[in-house]
């Protein structure tokens, strides 16, 4: 489609005021010499404009040729999606399905279900694309012979993502039989190879892609060579990863828009990091973020986080990074081929992770025995009793890594003064009141996220005002915090401590019974009461590094 008007027009549907959009839809159907095509498109241009912004129709739905309307949304949709405009695309297809597919001849029908299954598919709506995909397979017979090819390389890239429908090669072999043309049949193999790329065979998807033709299509080139650099990547190849990055790079300083130009910038960043070029795995990572919104599929969003959590992974920045991978493992739960180079991320990442925890409980031991298993203690009974509260998994992960390092100022107050068998002088209390400032200190040194370093100092104020070291009350307490709080006291109450001996836990719940709502609020309280009357948290030492582990495999469930 041609037509430099239409195109403007249908590039300012968000933007145009519905009478300056009525006007310039009438000036161009009555001013130019239109095509079928073009007729089409502003049929559908009027239809998606005013059933999205429940405006009165410039043409009569009445006098509207039902097949050319539906043939304009199916061009119109597209032109949108090849404008990287993927939310309007859904848009217009939904439109259709929604209000004119069932008034429409099968044929069309399924054209329109083909199209609202893909616009789904890219904006990551798994359940919609799923009920599309179910749809279609049953309206198999139906397919009109010139849609076989799309219909069934569409099924394969849906069962590829969304693992259903058996072996996603059962339909890229059908597309192959009728592609009709060498660009087609490249393209298919080309997703044959994503699809054992996602399955982990990277030697069989290498081979494969060695045998797959050139062509002059440059969005297939660069796919083809997006796929070769990250089978490569997984395969440890840097050697051969530079070479086909070279050629990539040199594609994209060539031709500055393509389809897949951003996936290709995920991946040549991820190749950078792997070769320590953190400056350009960097500016990949910021040329993503430059992306106008409109372009952003959930798919983009949730592989640039990944490439940026792999960057703070180099620097150091391992919570952060687990923060990121656990945004990205959620927003990509419907891309299967994004498996491989996330779950070895998060592999590696719990090994530094997990190393960074075995140091700090270390350094507790060292100074202080008891506060290294309360920690522990702590850390347990916050983790069960937040899966108990169904805490989103980010709150979660923030929540036993809070816990895990609550009391870590410690380290700073004196061996002697933490374990006084007698009452404290007040100026020894005020330095034991410093250990949340000193820990909280110490965490934001190191990178650590807000919310986890509000938990390490805030742990000991009081809903009622009486905590400190900020004197916090209230709504001002996060809820997080105050699950630690909570925690924390009924921990140290019953466990025994050298200035007295432990209490049991029916005495502890009844002192939380009687004082409690001085230190959480009372729904909150009454949940906690409620899971320690039928919890036991036993934990030693050796069991961090299984403890982690559970943890941080709950978040990528």
């Amino acid at each position: 489609m041609k037509n430099s008007r239409i195109c403007g027009l249908a590039l300012r549907f968000n933007y145009d005021n519905p009478e300056d959009f009525r006007s310039e839809l009438r000036s161009i159907y009555e001013q130019e010499d239109l095509s079928r095509e073009e007729i089409g498109m502003l049929l559908a241009l009027d239809f998606a404009y005013s059933s999205t912004f429940d405006e009165a129709r410039e043409f009569d739905s009445s006098d509207t040729d039902l097949k050319l309307l539906a043939e304009g949304v199916y061009s119109l949709s597209y032109f949108y999606a090849r404008n990287s405009e993927d939310k309007i695309a859904y848009l217009v297809s939904k439109l259709a399905v929604d209000h004119i597919a069932r008034e429409c001849e099968r044929e069309q029908e399924i054209n329109l279900k083909i199209l609202h299954m893909m616009t789904s598919f890219e904006m990551g709506f798994g359940e919609e694309t799923l009920l599309l995909f179910e749809e279609l397979m049953k309206l198999e017979k139906y397919v009109p012979v010139q849609k076989r090819f799309e219909y069934y390389n569409d099924l394969g890239l849906v069962s590829t993502q969304l693992q259903t429908g058996g072996n996603p090669l059962r339909f890229y072999e059908k597309a192959k039989e009728l592609a009709g043309s060498p660009v087609r049949t490249l393209m298919v193999q080309l997703n044959m190879i994503d699809y054992l790329y996602s399955k982990n065979m990277f030697k069989e998807a290498l081979k494969l892609l060695e045998k797959t033709e050139s062509c002059n299509v440059v969005s297939i080139n660069g796919y083809k060579l997006m796929i070769n650099l990250k089978i490569l990547l997984q395969m440890s190849n840097l050697a051969r990863a530079a070479a086909v990055a070279d050629q990539l790079e040199s594609l994209i300083r060539s031709y500055g828009e393509w389809t897949d130009i951003a996936v290709s910038y995920i991946f040549l960043g991820h190749f950078y990091v792997k070769i320590g070029n953190i400056s350009k795995a960097q500016n990949y990572l910021n040329l993503l973020k430059s992306l106008p919104d409109e372009s952003l599929t959930n798919y983009i969003r949730g592989e640039t986080l990944i490439l940026e959590a792999s960057i703070m992974q180099v620097k150091g920045e391992h919570f952060r990074a687990l923060e990121n991978s656990v945004g990205a493992f959620e927003t990509l739960t419907l891309y299967s081929t994004t498996s491989p180079h996330l779950k070895d991320f998060v592999n590696n990442l719990f090994g530094s992770i997990s190393a960074v925890f075995t140091q700090l409980i270390r350094e507790l031991r060292l100074k202080d025995s008891y506060t290294a298993l309360h920690t522990l203690r702590v850390l347990k009974i916050c983790y069960e009793f937040g899966k108990e509260l169904g805490l989103e998994k980010i709150d979660l992960f923030n929540l036993s890594i809070g816990a895990m390092l609550h009391d870590y100022g410690k380290v700073d107050i004196p061996f002697d003064l933490l374990n006084k068998p007698s009452t404290l002088t007040e100026e020894e209390f005020t330095e034991i009141m410093n250990h949340p400032v000193y820990g909280e200190r110490y965490l934001r040194d190191l990178n650590f996220p807000k919310a986890i370093r509000d938990i390490v100092r805030h742990h000991h104020e009081r809903i009622d005002g009486n905590g400190y070291p900020d004197g916090l009350k209230g709504d001002q307490i996060h809820k997080l915090v105050q699950i630690v709080a909570v925690a924390d006291v009924f921990d140290a109450l019953t466990t025994d401590r050298p200035y007295r001996k432990a209490i049991t836990k029916e005495k502890a719940l009844e002192y939380l019974k009687e004082k409690g709502d001085q230190l959480i609020s009372k729904g909150l309280l009454s949940r906690f009461i409620r899971f320690a009357q039928h919890k036991e948290i036993i934990i030693q030492e050796k069991e961090i590094t299984a403890l982690w582990r559970s943890i941080i495999s709950e978040l990528f469930k």
